[in-house]
């Protein structure tokens, strides 16, 4: 059976148990009656042929009595012959013989003896006993006595007595035959009566059922409907479905299969609930804080520009970079400063600003919306000012992991908005300019959005393009700056890359280099200084007056962590042919306080090629001096900014011994760099450091000028 005809049939089921057996106790109670009324039919027919046989026999009782007498008469008048005589007392016994049959049988009958048990043999003695007296006569009469008048007198006696009682016995017979008819209407009556209460009763009973089995199979309905309801509203939550369950445990029936179908989809929808709710998630909200992501924080700027022009009022845009997070995140590792980011979310939640929506939009940088501030512009300012400052108040007590206490402070970008022509996208572009305004001017700096700076983020989104396309047209070239020894010989030059750009002529390395940094272009950018650096070395050791320099090149900490690039490094010195020993890679303390072990690591398969390394700007950084023993360095390089004031700042000369005693101490080459001076040379000479560099000696030129000044005679300290 199909499920669709077995759910028909469940339906019907409530009406099939009252019509089935309604239809059923009905042809009972109509068996039972026409049974009734046959009975009550066929002894009402029984009486009545009773009656009329009654009624007969007296009519013919009666004829055959005044025959009888007539037939006497005339053989006592001898008016009949013998012949004649004898043929018509034949004939009246003969008479008398089926009057007496049919006497017996009226004793039979059913009606005389409901009558009375003696009606029947009353009868049938009163007939015999007339007979007697008239077969008396009749004998008599044959014989010629004399005596057949008293016989006939006696007969009609009996006759007459016969008559009477039969009379009455028909009147009683009348009477009961009405009575019997009576009680066999009212049995009728009664049993049709019985049948209907009978049937009434049960019919009610099985309406209960019915009612009963229809409650219940409204109610499973009803379940199995909420259900589906439930599964097809996705913003309801889904229930347990107990009742359905209760249902799916049944023996059998299109219930059980259809209650497990729904167990089953709410197994699969609850797991594409979990599954879309993992997505949205995913997709609007930052997995490590939890808080809305840049998607997201994008729509509900966009809602905000939307209700703050509908309520004329200023809404503002706050920009929050976490200043020095870079530094704590090197140091200490990125499970530090995972933690650290998430304690700052917490706290960044737990001011619960009304009005306010925070969220993370990637790396240390966090936004905090705010709407409906004022309708006056300053008073605005001044809102979204106080909003900042409690903000900056949440970041002025330590960050503690790792058992250790950390400060933090952050900076922060402004930029009001009331929805006329503006766009999401630029008021991001605007607060964040605004924060890193803020962040290059002072640590835990304040900063509102104007105009300049947007000029200032197009002159960088310009010169970005300009950069990536640098890149691809090779607009570098690389000049060189001149490393000397103590007694002034050149002994190598450190490679310093210069953008010559097709209309804005030489770019300055301060103002491109840290926007390659942020764009990641210093990774292609420093393979580009290696492999012409290689190429440089190439050349020079074609000549003998130069074959013996070494050439520095710095490499960026992106660059150094790269996976591959070791492997870069190999394939450069292998398609340049460069000597190996006497290339030297500067790396920043930055570079190498980020996962110590891997940078060793890498720097020991590098010093395994041949290479030597230099810590670059040392002294400026924030590594502990106990990763110095365990790097495989050949060189540390004392920053300029110890040199430049060098003979007239006593914390400058107590600085740059200390490196010094401290490169003897390890076995280090040092090297100063920003030599600018005689004085610098001299006293850096008197302290035993080992090689400069600086404009004293040479100022970064390229390669063929640099070899020029390298082979003058070199400037002696006075």
């Amino acid at each position: 059976m199909k499920p669709t005809q077995s759910l028909i049939m469940f339906f019907l089921l409530p009406v099939l148990m009252i019509i089935i057996p309604a239809l059923i106790l009905g042809g009972l109670a109509l068996t039972l009656a026409r049974e009734k009324a046959l009975e009550s039919h066929r002894i009402q027919s029984a009486d009545l042929a009773t009656l009329v046989e009654m009624a007969n026999f007296e009519r013919r009782l009666g004829g055959l009595h005044e025959s009888l007498v007539q037939a006497l008469d005339e053989s006592r008048d001898n008016q009949l012959s013998k012949l004649d005589r004898y043929s018509e007392y034949s004939y009246i016994d003969q008479q008398l013989d089926e009057i007496g049959e049919r006497i017996e049988h009226l004793s039979t009958s059913g009606l005389i003896d409901d009558l009375h048990a003696d009606n029947a043999e009353t009868l049938l003695l009163s007939f015999q006993e007339y007979r007697r007296f008239i077969d008396m006569a009749n004998e008599a009469a044959t014989l010629n006595q004399n005596n057949v008048g008293d016989f006939l007198q006696e007969a009609e006696a009996n006759f007459n007595r016969f008559i009477i009682f039969t009379q009455r016995t028909f009147e009683a017979l009348t009477e009961r035959a009405n009575q019997r008819h009576q009680q066999s209407f009212h049995s009728l009556s009664q049993s049709i009566a019985t049948l209907v209460l009978l049937g009434v009763g049960l019919l009610s009973i099985l309406a209960i059922a019915a009612v009963f089995a229809s409650w219940r199979i409204n109610r499973r309905l009803v379940t199995v409907g909420d259900a589906i309801l439930a599964l097809s509203n996705t913003r309801q939550e889904l229930p347990e479905f107990a009742d359905i369950q209760r249902l799916s445990q049944r023996r059998d029936g299109q219930l059980k299969r259809i209650a497990s179908a729904l167990l089953s989809f709410r197994k699969t929808e609850q797991q594409r609930r979990e599954a879309e709710f993992k997505v949205h998630r995913l997709a609007y909200y930052d997995t490590l804080t939890q808080l809305p992501n840049w998607r997201l924080m994008k729509e509900h700027l966009q809602h905000s520009i939307d209700s703050n022009q509908q309520t004329n009022t200023f809404g503002a845009l706050i920009y929050l970079d976490v200043d020095d997070f870079k530094r704590i995140n090197d140091s200490c590792g990125h499970p530090a400063g995972d933690s650290l980011l998430q304690d700052i979310s917490r706290r960044l939640s737990a001011l619960d600003m009304d009005g306010t929506t925070l969220g993370r939009v990637g790396g240390d940088e966090f936004v905090l919306i705010a709407d409906g501030l004022s309708s006056d512009e300053l008073k605005a300012a001044d809102k979204a000012e106080v909003v900042a400052e409690r903000i900056q108040r949440s970041f002025s007590e330590p960050y503690m992991f790792n058992d250790k206490a950390h400060s933090l402070s952050v900076s922060i970008g402004v930029t009001l908005f009331n929805g006329t022509g503006e766009n999401v996208d630029s008021l991001f572009q605007y607060s964040n300019a605004a924060a890193n305004l803020a962040k290059l001017s002072s640590p835990n700096g304040l900063r509102f959005y104007d105009p300049a700076v947007q000029a200032e983020l197009e002159a960088k989104t310009e010169l970005e393009r300009d950069l990536r396309l640098a890149i691809e047209q090779q607009q570098f070239v690389l000049v060189y700056q001149t490393q000397v020894d103590s007694t002034g010989k050149a002994v190598g030059a450190e490679a310093l890359i210069r953008w010559q750009h097709p209309q804005l002529g030489f770019v300055s390395p301060g103002t491109f280099i840290p926007l390659a940094e942020e764009t990641g272009l210093i990774v292609p950018i420093g393979q580009w200084v290696l492999e012409a650096a290689c190429d440089q070395l190439v050349a020079w050791a074609d000549d003998e007056t130069t074959a013996h320099l070494t050439l520095a090149v710095n490499v960026s900490a992106k660059q150094f962590q790269q996976p591959d690039f070791v492997d870069s490094v190999r394939c450069a010195l292998a398609k340049s042919g460069a000597l190996p020993h006497l290339l030297k890679l500067e790396l920043t303390e930055s570079t190498v306080i980020g996962n110590v072990d891997d940078t060793i690591a890498r720097m020991h398969q590098l010093k395994a090629l041949g290479i030597t390394f230099a810590m670059d700007d040392f002294g400026t950084g924030y590594s502990s001096l106990q990763y110095l023993k365990r790097l495989p360095l050949d060189q540390i390089k004392i920053d300029q900014s110890f040199v430049r004031d060098l003979h007239q700042n006593p914390d400058d000369m107590a600085i740059v011994q200390t490196i010094i005693a401290m490169g003897h101490a390890l076995g280090l080459n040092v090297i100063a760099e920003g030599v600018e001076t005689q004085a610098h040379w001299r006293y850096l000479n008197d302290h035993q450091c080992h090689a400069y560099q600086g404009y004293y000696f040479c100022k970064p030129v390229p390669a063929i000028e640099m070899v020029q000044r390298s082979l003058e005679p070199p400037p002696m300290p006075a």
